[in-house]
């Protein structure tokens, strides 16, 4: 009878336990039709955590809280997200399975900060505001994470984390943003970006989330020292934007806008109230689907179905695989038709302009889910080796999940490319090494000048955005647009 009585507990157990379990990762449904002018292009998903597909629903299948986990960057085959779920926490996904691995606990010093205590008698420790709110990796391959601020009386962190240990080391420590920007109370740093190698030459950018200012603000980094911030005020004009013509200008960005400098000087903005919009170190708009809003309609991916872009979520990215150029940003948010989608765009050529965009898939097909994002994530991550992209999205509270781009007969074999990084500094264009040859082209391929064995070339006397090609002394090549101001 024990016996019996002790068996039926343990089938109960079983089937509690059971029901606890994570879902298990599945495949996108949905068939993507190849693309490019001899279908070179495919598209396949690896698996997929979603609402939609109700593997992402239970408390068991989330990676945490509601609104705990903002942050998502790839490295290595393996998606990293900020969580402060259970503590300061950069939590771990194998990019091949999709399974959950151990979480790195960062250390206890981790967006803390020594200052007087009230009575000005002894030394106390305190800690950063917000903590753990974003992740970031460098071009170096850096994993950096960062707290949230909501004025100037703010200390805003960015901390350099030792993946294996969870130790910091601290490469923005701002503690005086009131004195330098007295006239920016209402200032808000929701997410950060960052281009170089904060151990060498970079910068770290923030938009300003404010009700009340269009505005980013610029961090440079010299040989490892970060410099003090600068303030880059926006252009206003709606148009640039949203692709139409309103007669007000727009007063902020929206909620929790992302920022992703592309080098020193050119950097791509994104907010609640915004299309994903290139801009230089002046503020000043460069491209954007202004030039060309027929893009920001897929007619494509479902044939006789229009899907439409909307701009409540925020992400953005450009990649590379041979010699195609792609750009990948978030396509809806929660309220959108799918909701939570990205899209997969091709640009023309090496000029990368959103004029010659062409659309290749929205994904999924079917969304991600439609769960409440206030802090408007959906960000997406790319990975390339050979002539394939790892795809890595992520949609807060809707899911996430590993897609695969590849390019067949690219030549990709036979094209290395070069880690030499382009900046421009003043008048002149500058070489991170010397290069075998630097060329600089307009945007429409006329030439306009060409050098061997330099590490720097006079940039055109003209403003506007310049195509640089380069070969270093390996033979391998890299191709940049900057902009010349």
């Amino acid at each position: 009878m024990k016996k019996q009585v002790l068996f039926g507990i343990a089938l109960v157990c079983s089937a509690f336990l059971t029901n606890l379990m994570a879902a298990t990762p599945l495949v996108d449904p949905a068939t993507y039709a190849p693309r490019g002018t001899n279908g070179e292009l495919t598209l396949q998903s690896k698996w997929l955590y979603s609402n939609t597909l109700n593997n992402y629903n239970l408390a068991t299948d989330l990676l945490g809280a509601a609104g705990t986990v903002r942050g998502m960057a790839a490295k290595d085959g393996k998606m990293y997200f900020a969580s402060r779920n259970s503590g300061n926490q950069i939590l771990v996904v194998n990019g091949t399975t999709g399974a959950k691995e151990t979480a790195i606990n960062l250390a206890s010093n981790v967006f803390t900060f020594q200052g007087r205590n009230r009575a000005n008698s002894a030394d106390s420790t305190y800690l950063a505001g917000y903590p753990c709110n974003d992740i970031k990796i460098d071009g170096a391959g850096n994993v950096l994470v960062a707290n949230m601020i909501t004025s100037n009386a703010g200390r805003y962190q960015i901390w350099k984390i030792n993946l294996t240990t969870g130790a910091g080391t601290l490469v923005i420590d701002q503690a005086n943003l009131a004195t330098l920007f007295p006239a920016a109370s209402t200032m808000r740093f929701d997410a950060f970006g960052v281009w170089g190698d904060v151990n060498g030459n970079g910068v770290i950018m923030g938009a300003n989330a404010s009700v009340t200012a269009m505005e980013a603000y610029k961090w440079t980094i010299t040989n490892g020292v970060v410099g003090t911030p600068t303030l880059i005020e926006l252009d206003p004009t709606p148009s640039y934007y949203l692709s139409a013509t309103p007669l007000v200008p727009m007063a902020n960005l929206g909620s929790a806008p992302q920022i992703f400098p592309l080098d020193d000087n050119l950097f791509y903005i994104d907010g609640n109230l915004t299309y994903p919009t290139l801009m230089d170190g002046n503020g000043n708009v460069i491209d954007g689907f202004y030039n060309n809003p027929n893009a920001l309609k897929d007619l494509v991916t479902v044939p006789g179905t229009t899907l439409t872009m909307n701009q409540g979520h925020n992400g953005v990215t450009e990649f590379q695989v041979g010699d195609n150029y792609f750009l990948l940003m978030a396509a809806t948010n929660t309220a959108g038709a799918p909701a939570s989608t990205f899209r997969l765009f091709k640009f023309a050529d090496s000029s990368k302009a959103f004029s010659g965009l062409t659309c290749l898939w929205t994904f999924p097909q079917a969304g991600m889910g439609g769960a409440s994002n206030t802090y408007r994530t959906a960000m997406p991550s790319v990975e390339v080796s050979g002539n394939v992209a790892s795809i890595y999205v992520y949609t807060g509270d809707n899911g996430y999940g590993k897609y695969e781009m590849t390019v067949a007969q690219t030549g990709v074999s036979e094209l290395q490319m070069s880690n030499v990084s382009i900046s421009m500094n003043g008048n002149q264009i500058r070489f991170s090494e010397e290069v075998a040859l630097a060329e600089v082209y307009t945007v429409t391929g006329q030439k306009i000048s060409s050098a061997k064995n330099i590490s720097t070339l006079n940039a055109p006397a003209a403003n506007g955005v310049y195509i640089v090609t380069l070969v270093d002394k390996t033979g391998a090549k890299k191709i940049q647009k900057v902009a010349v101001n």
